[in-house]
């Protein structure tokens, strides 16, 4: 992931992997991490049928914008941005399915390498050729042309290393590639820290502390939903300091206590209201604590944002770890070919 911008969500996805030989494949996903989703085939032809069956469902992406034709000609179409659908997708059991990245042999009998890739139906698809020393100038000729992302030496003595480190790379590529038009909307009307290095380099260290393997902006307050691979969530909230006196204002008409404007004007918390005093019974007081959260300081000289971390937030939407965890999805492949394959 760059450590320039956070993208407005990322999970792990599918990596697809084809070679004729089947010693080799089963060689190589030794050396990948226990966690990585793939699956292997030895057959070409069965491999690009699975990841064109696979091309159908639109992206995330696609499903948060609704396009409208606009009847005066003069203002051409317009479109409504529903950011609600990010965070609905940890519902999908199979987002996790999602084909990120293909490595593929180029010397195979039944289509090389190249043909395979010039039939992806999907044209996001990051592509890793492995060639051998005699194919390094048609593999360089691919490259330039833009027809694959990546070429490694099968006979190079890192070569498992180097397909793991080049697979992390173009998996983020990947959603850089299908959030585009999302990140650039975003730009127009979210806050800043999407965008600031400093923060992402925060945010970054958040999710490798905690283990983090997904995560979804939202709205109200503003920050994301993280999960870490056996689907525990955690809502990280970022407050602006304009964000924190906007909530100081709206607060004052609920008459908390002194100690707590207190601690929310010296930025020591910060406010997540998802219930009020006003939606409780008269008999039962009102928890502020349970309201605010501790706050760090992310600051890059000039802009700085409270952050607290909420470990199993309340949620309005339903959420089933033992289905649409990352967890769950790999005992779901961890079978036969083509799935995982483990020896």
């Amino acid at each position: 992931m760059s450590k320039q911008r956070i993208l407005p969500y990322y999970y792990p996805t599918t990596v697809v992997l084809v070679d004729d030989s089947q010693r080799f494949l089963q060689s190589f996903t030794l050396f990948l991490p226990d966690n990585t989703a793939f699956r292997c085939f030895t057959s070409a032809s069965e491999a690009l049928a699975h990841i064109n069956r696979q091309a159908g469902k639109p992206h995330l992406e696609q499903r948060c914008f609704s396009w409208f034709r606009n009847s005066e000609a003069s203002h051409g179409d317009i479109f409504s941005l529903d950011l609600s659908l990010i965070e609905q997708e940890i519902n999908d059991p199979m987002r996790f399915s999602t084909i990120s990245v293909l490595v593929v042999d180029y010397d195979m009998p039944e289509m090389n390498g190249l043909e395979l890739c010039r039939q992806l139906d999907d044209p996001h698809i990051r592509k890793i050729l492995l060639t051998g020393v005699a194919d390094e100038r048609i593999a360089v000729q691919a490259f330039n042309d833009g027809l694959i992302d990546r070429f490694l030496m099968k006979s190079d003595t890192d070569i498992a290393a180097r397909i793991t480190r080049a697979i992390d790379d173009c998996q983020s590529r990947y959603f850089q590639q299908i959030s585009t038009m999302l990140q650039s909307t975003l730009a127009l009307k979210s806050p800043d820290f999407l965008f600031n290095p400093a923060f992402a380099e925060y945010f970054l260290a958040l999710r490798e502390a905690h283990d983090f393997v997904e995560y979804y902006y939202v709205e109200s307050p503003s920050g994301f939903i993280l999960l870490d691979e056996h689907g525990k969530l955690a809502r990280l909230l970022v407050f602006s300091e304009a964000d924190l006196q906007r909530s100081l204002f709206a607060l004052r008409r609920h008459q908390p206590p002194a100690s707590v404007m207190q601690a929310l004007s010296g930025g020591q918390v910060v406010p997540w209201l998802w219930a009020t005093p006003e939606e409780h019974a008269d008999n039962e007081p009102f928890d502020w604590q349970e309201h605010l959260f501790q706050a760090c300081r992310v600051s890059d000289g000039r802009n700085t944002w409270l952050c607290a971390l909420v470990e199993d937030p309340p949620a309005d939407i339903e959420f089933d770890a033992a289905s649409a965890s990352y967890s769950a999805y790999l005992d779901l492949i961890d079978g036969p070919p083509p799935y995982r394959q483990r020896s």
